[in-house]
């Protein structure tokens, strides 16, 4: 009996590649992490902020919660390395989820290399701690700021993801604005509140991220569940 015709008398399921699905179930997961991800980051830096008396949020940066004077600096940065490894795995869900919901393979790549690039800045911001002139390397956290983008660009045109598309290009600009008042553009921000603009700026990134992950995760659980019902049909 051929594999064809044996495909056509026995359950689908029996012929399905053990490798792809692996990689479903990997990637499901990684979306998964990409919701989780952001809210570590979050808690990490109120729970070493409020071991920190007299911190100011204001005027000092969310490095410093890592640094020499801090009076419990590994809370900080084991947390740091924790969520940026975090990260980095969400980077590939996102690669691989917006891939196959757009069609668009390097645009989707480049969408998961900024949303890791994220996790790796948050790992050299444990690792190499303020004010170490390698802490200078966890700058590459701000990829965050382009991953709307390239992802709105993924998902671009395709009906089913039409508000996440729109939603993610509307909150590229709206990053993008509040990173120019961070860099001091009209002389909005001042000595005594850059930190919560870097907060602030930080803060929307991870919203989006977290947002995004798990509308990607629903839309990703839901083609599965698709292909499956349809390949048992």
């Amino acid at each position: 009996m051929t594999r064809r015709a044996a495909e056509e008398i026995l359950p689908s399921s029996l012929f399905r590649d053990p490798d792809t699905e692996r990689v479903t179930a990997r990637t499901g997961a990684y979306l998964k992490i990409g919701v989780i991800a952001p809210a570590l980051m979050v808690a990490d830096v109120w729970l070493a902020q409020q071991l920190f008396p007299g911190f100011d949020a204001g005027a000092q940066f969310i490095s410093e919660l890592g640094g020499p004077e801090a009076p419990m600096p590994e809370i900080f940065n084991y947390g740091m390395v924790i969520a940026g490894i975090a990260g980095l795995f969400a980077g590939a869900g996102f690669a691989h989820a917006l891939e196959h919901a757009g069609g668009r393979r390097v645009v989707s790549a480049f969408a998961g290399l900024f949303v890791a690039l994220t996790g790796l800045g948050a790992i050299f911001a444990g690792i190499f701690h303020w004010p170490d002139p390698m802490h200078r390397a966890c700058g590459v956290g701000l990829g965050i700021q382009f991953a709307p983008l390239f992802a709105a660009w993924a998902l671009w045109g395709k009906p089913d993801y039409r508000r996440l598309a729109q939603f993610s290009l509307g909150w590229f600009f709206g990053l993008l604005l509040v990173f120019a008042l961070l860099t001091g553009v009209w002389n909005v921000r001042t000595g005594y509140d850059v930190g919560y603009w870097q907060r602030g700026h930080a803060f929307l990134g991870l919203l989006w991220l977290a947002i995004a992950a798990w509308t990607l995760e629903r839309g990703w659980r839901a083609a599965v569940m698709s292909e499956i019902e349809t390949a048992s049909a």
